[in-house]
């Protein structure tokens, strides 16, 4: 019975992680989620931040493989998508 719940626990809480990490970013123009990284990227962090907390992020430049735009885009902590 406890193996069971156990079981079940690390089965949910890995879906649960799963679909928070597997956030996809979609291009800002044709909203096409076939985009690649430029390997440009901002750091936006407070003063006080913690690395890998909510108010931790930085700005990645995308560019669309459809329409051909460039945007950048906020992405978080993982676990705070």
């Amino acid at each position: 019975m406890n193996i069971l719940f156990i079981l079940v626990t690390i089965i949910l809480a890995s879906l649960v992680f799963y679909f928070t990490v597997k956030h996809k970013i979609k291009c800002a123009n044709c909203k096409s989620s076939d985009v690649s990284a430029t390997g440009q990227k901002k750091y936006n962090e407070d003063n006080v931040a913690i690395q890998g907390s909510p108010s931790s992020y930085q700005d990645f430049e995308y560019k669309c493989n459809k329409c051909g735009a460039v945007f950048w885009a906020s992405k978080e902590a993982a676990i705070f998508n």
